[in-house]
Formats: structure tokens, sequence, C-alpha cells
């Protein structure tokens, strides 16, 4: 059991290591977007960072409902640690468990919805989408005026 929730618990870690990692690249890069974007006055370029950024925004939620599945497996060998629950709790069973846990709550796309508005998720990709909406607006209300 130990060899399993080392394994798990590694992974577990990896996605909140993926997702920091492909925000300090995505951060300075969608920025940049924005900023060149503003500069221009360019409803491409705004649009296409804010669309970028919404769909890192849902990737990153898609990972973290990923992550989430594990969690059931980790508290279950933890209790067994502990002593709590059956003795027989059979080893090795991350891909059984992962499968339910996808299966029960987030095998729809609208359960991903909760997860996204973590701050820690939506964070920077919500107010990046935010600007770049925010900044076509601007632009096209100054080409109708």
């Amino acid at each position: 059991m130990r060899a399993e929730y080392l394994l798990i618990q590694g992974q577990y870690e990896a996605y909140d290591q993926r997702a920091l990692s492909l925000k300090a690249l995505a951060t300075p890069l969608l920025g940049a977007g924005l900023a060149f974007g503003f500069k221009e006055h360019s409803l491409f370029i705004l649009t296409a960072t804010a669309v970028l950024a919404a769909a890192l925004w849902y990737l990153e939620a898609l990972w973290k409902s990923f992550q989430y599945c594990f969690t059931d497996r980790i508290k279950l060998i933890e209790g067994w640690f502990r002593g709590e629950g059956s003795d027989e709790l059979p080893p090795f069973q991350v891909f059984s468990a992962f499968g339910e846990v996808y299966h029960r709550h987030y095998k729809h796309q609208a359960n991903l919805l909760p997860i996204s508005r973590l701050p820690f998720v939506f964070l920077p990709y919500a107010p990046i989408v935010a600007l770049g909406i925010l900044g076509d607006l601007v632009i096209l209300f100054r080409r109708l005026v």
C-alpha cells in the first residue's frame, strides 16, 4: 500500500506542478498579447489572446478534475494506514479508483464549472479573458463613434 500511496500522491502533486509551470510560461505571453493588442488597437490580437486564455483556463480546470480523481483513493489508503476501514483493502487499484471518481463526478463538462471558479484555477486566465473582451469592446465603441 505504501508504494501505491507514494505513486498516487506523486501524481496528485504533479498536476499542480504542471499547472504552475504552464501559468509561469503563459502569463507573460498572454500579458504581452494584451499589451500589444491594446497598443495596436487590434481586435484580432485581443480576441486571440482572450480565446487562448480561455482555452488554458479550461485546460487547467480539466487537469484539476483529473487531479481530484485521485483524492478518494488517497483518503482510503490514508485511512487504512490509520487502521480505519477494512484490513482487506486491495492494493494497486489506481486505474479503477480514478475511473470510478471520473465517471461519478467529472464525466460531464458542466461539472468543470465549479472547478473553473476556484481562484487558483481561474487566475490569471479570467482577468486576461475579461481584459481582452473589454479591449475589444472599447475598440469597437471607438470605431462606431
